[in-house]
């Protein structure tokens, strides 16, 4: 099979409509909370959600953000990104924030595998899901009119659809894409990081509500957009990698901060000393987070840690 690329210019315009997230009234308009900052643990790790948290509709940073990070990192304090998206996707943001020198980290795939950002083609873990997984989300998704999209340890995106959102993954993921025939061409030693079901949003909900009750048992699954329904191996999250992270940098969860705006933040969120939700962010982590800040196109996040940390400008 061969692999493609898309040319540099149209994977910019389209990682430019990638994962757009709305800011409705209620998230213009929310408060920030923070913790008693007299008994909290001390902050030793900063753990970034990008799209939807920190990155702006067009995809750059605020310039506030980029130097609310240098700040925190004169510090001494670590700081990892937490994502969706792969380490080729997120190696330019990491180089803006100035986290591509050794001393920053990258959760990547919601928590797939875990890197150090100053050289991303290795895993310092992993976390995948079989060929015979790849196969029975595909079939479910095609049961309600949707597509699947994965994201291989051959750190190639396999793709069985042109549709928009598979095109705007394409572009966000910095991969060379692998279009294959589901379940024919399947490779049966395939290891997937993660799996994507894309489609219109009434189908997606659809397909969530379809899923066999053993899927619950077997997979880890998020909504991350109204167009995107993803599923890891159980043990899998952001959150558990994260912990991983800590083991390795010897510290706690308690002396972490972490940012998040969708399902796939809500491991992580839920177990961290000071868990963050932006205003603009799902129901579903709002109500498990302690602590709540701006929406991501007000600042939210970098606002929040100039509070928290005593940063200032």
């Amino acid at each position: 099979m061969t692999l493609d690329h898309l040319d540099a210019d149209t994977q910019k315009i389209r990682d430019q409509q990638y994962m757009t997230v709305e800011v409705n009234e209620d998230a213009k308009h929310a408060q920030l909370t923070l913790p008693d900052l007299k008994t909290l643990a001390p902050i030793k790790l900063v753990a970034l959600d990008l799209d939807g948290t920190t990155l702006r509709e067009d995809k750059t940073f605020s310039p506030m953000l980029i130097d609310t990070i240098h700040k925190v990192q004169d510090m001494g304090v670590t700081v990892a990104i937490c994502s969706g998206r792969a380490p080729e996707s997120i190696a330019e943001f990491a180089h803006i924030l100035g986290l591509d020198k050794g001393h920053g980290y990258c959760v990547c795939f919601n928590g797939g595998a875990l890197i150090n950002l100053e050289d991303i083609t290795k895993d310092l873990s992993v976390n995948c899901l079989n060929a015979q997984d790849l196969i029975d989300v595909e079939a479910l998704a095609v049961q309600n009119g949707c597509a699947i999209h994965a994201y291989s340890d051959r750190r190639v995106l396999l793709t069985e659809s042109n549709i928009v959102f598979t095109e705007m993954e394409i572009a966000a993921s910095m991969q060379p894409f692998e279009k294959i025939l589901f379940p024919d061409e399947v490779n049966p030693k395939e290891l997937v990081y993660k799996i994507i079901a894309v489609g219109d949003e009434s189908k997606l909900d659809q397909m969530r509500e379809h899923c066999p009750a053993e899927f619950n048992e077997r997979f880890n699954i998020a909504r991350t957009h109204a167009n995107f329904l993803e599923f890891m191996n159980k043990d899998c999250s952001k959150g558990a990698t994260l912990k991983r992270l800590c083991d390795l940098l010897g510290i706690t969860l308690e002396n972490v901060v972490a940012f998040g705006d969708a399902e796939n933040d809500i491991e992580m969120i839920a177990q961290v000393g000071v868990g963050v939700a932006v205003a603009n962010a799902m129901p579903r982590l709002k109500a498990v987070a302690k602590y709540h800040t701006y929406n991501y196109l007000d600042d939210g996040v970098a606002i929040y840690l100039q509070k928290l940390l005593g940063i200032s400008l």
